[in-house]
């Protein structure tokens, strides 16, 4: 995993895409690229760029913090640089620093008014009512360090970086004498025939002897371990917990109704139906009945044309031109014809739902809640705050607990599915995809960092006792022993008797006899690929051993309670002009493949032109 880990950040477009996330997702919690250097020199120099030892430090402990959570909050500084990411870390600020030198050196820049509208799309910084939310802006910059005008500094650096990331890959064609072989090999499709053996075709074994019972439990006991149960204290922070002491008043509601006023807004909608002519001469034939009062559907028959049910529409749902004339009706109304772009319409308004904006009054309970929730939310963050400072400052969870009013549960053994020792889903447990992970990964004796629930909230556990994996007690599990060793030893005799129709069928038996002598039928598969495609049934084994051999040869693999007996029936060659989809996308695969090729080269060529100089003995110093 560390080597995919290491390999994975070695193209500079990875190494730059790193360096973006800080920004991409600020309520992580990153600072300021660039901050101040103390008196020793630099500890990195690309070209005029000058980068501190603290710095790149600071930008480390960063990225091991943002880590954190892959590693239960068992990351430390001393493993992180064992993984390569002190060393990545400098890859990627150089890399960074290369191409803000070779942006500088060509004059780019991004204007203000695009870096607010990037921001102003930033999910982090948009309130409950979907839109941007200044007050969270501010409130979030706060919580990591930031001014507004220092975070338009770092997002205007990296808006110029994304501009010359894609220009580097862009226009970019993957080459045929490359594509077409790659397309020829990965896309080529095969179909077998195929004999299943069930083991239920080979009768049971009889049970084995007590003696030979023992040595398979005893070559076998990992299959039969209980699991390593922990005990757990845990401490749940939810908004319920804050919201009691938070209070909403007429203001505030007043306040929410008038930012949110679109949301509460709604447009007049009119019920549509429209009759769509394509000659001029049939539209003035419209026009004179329209005007002699005759009936829509009068209108339809005599164009020999039908009339078509628009629904219920809003004004921005109709084509500029048809729109307005739409709005102007009556209910009831029918228009004179109407020419777009789609030819001449003639609608008729057969209901028209009038605007409505809701009052105060009917979506005050709402904002209310709304508020509610989002003071909670705040409150709740601050509370977390409270209980860390607590826990750093020596509190026990039970202290902690009391403190600040909050309840603490005990779970006396859970595994690392959530089950207790009767093998039953435990159900009190925090929802969470992180909290078992969490529990199974801190230490004994210890609390876990307070980790983020994903439904608004926060838990912290201690483990308060670790019971170890064993082996059940074969007195216990006698039946399910015996049970496992009846079906492995059914199931290694059904793949004897596949082994034979195997041979049988090489030296050239006919497939459908074989199939017949055992009970079964022959099944033609689809068409397959070299890798197992979502819902496929054919083992990965049988399928590498089919994409060896040329039709007519032979493969056999297990099933869960089966062994497959597989015949290549044939091959079918990818045709890349009959599949112009998959030829496209694979091209565009290549091109963003060579293009990351190209960019390296660019960043090494950068190198080369400004210079790059890391004095490593500072940054082994510094922490």
């Amino acid at each position: 995993m560390l080597d995919v880990f290491r390999n994975a950040s070695k193209t500079w477009v990875v190494k730059l895409l790193f360096a973006l996330l800080a920004l991409s997702f600020v309520a992580w919690g990153v600072g300021d690229v660039v901050r101040g250097g103390g008196s020793r020199g630099p500890a990195i120099e690309v070209g005029k760029t000058a980068i501190s030892a603290s710095e790149v430090n600071t930008e480390f402990k960063r990225e091991v913090e943002r880590l954190q959570p892959l590693f239960g909050g068992k990351l430390n500084a001393d493993d992180a640089r064992k993984m390569g990411m002190m060393e990545r870390t400098i890859d990627s600020l150089i890399t960074r620093s290369l191409i803000d030198e070779a942006a500088r050196s060509l004059g780019l820049v991004a204007n203000d008014e695009s870096i607010i509208r990037q921001i102003a799309a930033n999910p982090a910084f948009r309130g409950a009512n979907g839109q941007f939310d200044r007050d969270l802006f501010r409130s979030r910059l706060g919580r990591i360090g930031y001014s507004e005008d220092s975070f338009m500094r770092a997002e205007r650096s990296n808006m110029v970086r994304n501009q010359m990331a894609s220009t580097l890959g862009s226009g970019i064609v993957a080459p045929s004498t490359l594509l077409t072989p790659l397309l020829h090999w990965r896309e080529e499709r095969r179909v077998a025939e195929i004999i299943t053996v069930r083991d239920e075709s080979v009768p049971l074994p009889a049970a084995p002897g007590i003696t030979e019972l023992e040595s398979y439990y005893k070559e076998n006991t990992s299959r039969f371990m209980a699991p390593e149960y922990r005990a757990l204290t845990v401490l749940l922070l939810q908004p319920v917990d804050v919201a009691g002491s938070i209070a909403i008043d007429e203001t505030m509601i007043k306040e929410a109704y008038q930012q949110r006023q679109e949301e509460f807004n709604t447009p007049e909608r009119r019920q549509v139906s429209q009759i769509v002519i394509d000659s001029q001469a049939a539209a003035a034939k419209a026009a004179d009945m329209v005007t002699q009062g005759k009936s829509f559907d009068a209108i339809a028959k005599a164009l020999d044309s039908q009339g078509i049910d628009l629904g219920s529409v809003e004004k921005g749902d109709l084509p500029e031109g048809l729109a307005e004339a739409v709005f102007k009706l009556p209910a009831g109304g029918t228009s004179q014809p109407v020419k777009t772009a789609l030819g001449w319409h003639v609608v008729k308004i057969s209901q028209i739902q009038a605007a409505r904006t809701r009052t105060l009054d009917e979506v005050r309970e709402q904002l209310e809640q709304d508020l509610l929730r989002e003071k909670s939310l705040d409150g709740l963050g601050e509370l977390a705050n409270k209980v860390e400072d607590a826990l750093g400052g020596g509190a026990t969870l039970e202290e902690a607990a009391k403190r600040f009013d909050l309840k603490l549960t005990k779970f006396p053994a859970v595994d690392a599915g959530g089950r207790g020792p009767n093998g039953k889903q435990i159900g009190d447990l925090p929802k969470s995809d992180q909290f078992l992970d969490v529990a199974f990964q801190t230490e004994p004796n210890t609390e876990s960092p307070l980790t983020e629930l994903r439904s608004g909230g926060y838990f912290l556990l201690r483990v308060d006792g670790v019971t170890a994996p064993a082996p059940k007690p074969l007195a216990d599990i006698k039946a399910e022993v015996v049970a496992t060793w009846q079906a492995e030893r059914r199931h290694d005799l059904a793949r004897q008797k596949a082994e034979a129709l195997a041979e049988k069928l090489k030296s050239g038996s006919s497939i459908t006899a074989l199939a017949q002598s055992v009970g079964a039928k022959v099944e033609t598969t689809q068409p397959f690929g070299r890798e197992p495609a979502e819902g496929s049934t054919l083992p990965p084994a049988i399928i590498a051993e089919l994409f060896r051999v040329q039709p007519g040869g032979v493969a056999i693999g297990s099933q869960q309670s089966a062994t497959l007996v597989a015949r290549l029936a044939r091959i079918e060659p990818f045709d890349s002009k009959a599949n112009p989809p998959i030829t496209e996308a694979a091209g565009r695969r290549v091109a963003q493949s060579l293009g990351a090729d190209i960019a390296d080269q660019y960043v090494s060529a950068l190198n080369t032109t400004f210079g790059v100089k890391v004095d490593r003995s500072q940054l082994s110093r510094e922490e």
